[in-house]
């Protein structure tokens, strides 16, 4: 089996890390994956890879002298005419159907090239599937804009149900990452047909052991730690306030944040850019200033709002810390759940669905602790039973007694199954 990866663009944080930890694995069970990418981004991605003859790196540009190349260039003549008539809208339209078709063409180069069987996207929302004559495949992480507790617009809405729809009748297998997944985009598009091109596979835990970094340093405080970008669904603003209620009783603890804007999450600047559009983001930013302004002094003693942050600094909180909190009032699945679960690490989390499948794929009920969602003074409770009564880390070796283990060879191995049970093998 031989698979063509096309990354067209992808978020540092949550996607990132399920992709670099899903090529590694799925290399023990292929005969080889050719990854395309942005040639500006190439060189960081083959910095988070192993170094394997397996493996082999291609960029998205596109080589001319084809009939691709001449209807390209008829596509662009008629969008500059209607951009020269400054109806620029449909320029835009023309000028995203040129991408497409570049995007299109180059990889049906590639899958030319390298005799490739299999064509699996790493990442399809607001991404139209190419046209290709081998088994066309992709990964859905969730379907917020129409179950996030968030207000979007149905012109927000729209190129996302387009795209998912496009996806769902062109390809030949959809993985999601959660079973609630696969059931939110059924509620979307209800259809057999779709039923069975989707296939449920849950994530695994990242937990490769990093060495320490020089600079930091362990927390004596009871630490409880959230790794997740700021998003106004991931509910961030629930944990600040039970942190108030527990620093306002003289508990000893912190809370360390880790993710793209959450500095400015917890230091008074907030300029967030997620949902900025929505109602429901201008009364979050109203409630956290109005927060930090009444609390400033416990921000500063209790709290660490560190941003997006390397993978060494990522797993130095994972291997120091004493919980991973996870206060999400919507998710596709919840990385940080399985992540700190294969490290042995307590959790206390929102009771969403997806984190109880993850309790039951791993059969692990008393490491994790749930409360409802939404409910600082639940989620209070649960912080302030653990500070004084901690869940003590399992050691490595007693980690498979404790907790059914499922892991990224265990994705990968699924992934290749289904594919091959797709393509009649």
């Amino acid at each position: 089996m031989k698979i063509v990866i096309p990354i067209l663009f992808y978020r540092k944080g949550g996607v990132e890390r399920v992709i670099i930890s899903l090529i590694p694995s799925l290399l023990e069970y292929v005969e080889q994956i050719i990854i395309v990418l942005p040639r500006n981004d190439i060189e960081y991605f083959k910095s988070l890879m192993p170094n394997s003859d397996k493996l082999i790196y291609e960029n998205f540009d596109f080589y001319p002298q084809s009939f691709e190349t001449k209807l390209i260039y008829f596509y662009g003549i008629i969008a500059n005419f209607y951009k020269t008539l400054r109806l620029n809208y449909i320029h835009r339209l023309f000028s995203r159907r040129i991408e497409f078709l570049r995007i299109e063409a180059r990889i049906n180069q590639i899958i030319n090239r390298y005799q490739a069987d299999h064509c699996l996207y790493g990442m399809t929302n607001r991404i139209s599937p190419p046209n290709v004559k081998v088994t066309l495949s992709g990964i859905i992480y969730d379907v917020f804009w129409q179950f996030a507790p968030l207000t979007y617009s149905e012109s927000y809405q729209e190129p996302y149900n387009e795209a998912l729809k496009e996806w769902l009748d062109r390809a030949d297998l959809l993985f999601t990452i959660s079973q609630k997944t696969k059931d939110d985009v059924l509620k979307v598009f209800p259809n057999a047909t779709y039923a069975s091109k989707l296939k449920a596979v849950p994530l695994a835990g990242f937990v490769e052991q990093s060495h320490p970094k020089s600079d930091l340093v362990k927390s004596e405080l009871v630490t409880f730690y959230f790794p997740s970008s700021f998003g106004i669904y991931k509910d961030h603003l629930t944990l600040l306030k039970a942190a108030m209620t527990l620093a306002k009783k003289g508990l000893k603890f912190q809370i360390v944040f880790i993710g793209k804007e959450t500095d400015n999450l917890v230091s008074g600047n907030l300029q967030l850019s997620q949902q900025s559009q929505t109602q429901e983001y201008q009364d979050y930013l109203k409630e956290c200033t109005r927060l930090y302004r009444e609390n400033q002094e416990i921000f500063e003693s209790h709290i660490k709002g560190l941003g997006y942050q390397d993978y060494e600094t990522l797993q130095f909180y994972y291997q120091t810390c004493s919980s991973v909190v996870f206060p999400s009032k919507y998710e596709g699945f919840g990385l940080a759940i399985a992540e700190a679960i294969l490290q042995g690490i307590p959790v206390i989390a929102s009771d969403l669905e997806v984190f109880q499948e993850q309790v039951e794929l791993y059969n692990c009920p008393e490491r994790v602790q749930f409360y409802p969602r939404g409910d600082a003074d639940s989620l209070a409770n649960c912080l302030e039973q653990f500070i004084l009564n901690p869940i003590p880390r399992l050691f490595p070796e007693d980690i498979p007694n404790k907790v059914n283990l499922w892991t990224w060879k265990d994705v990968a191995k699924k992934y290749v199954e289904l594919l091959k049970e797709n393509a009649g093998y």
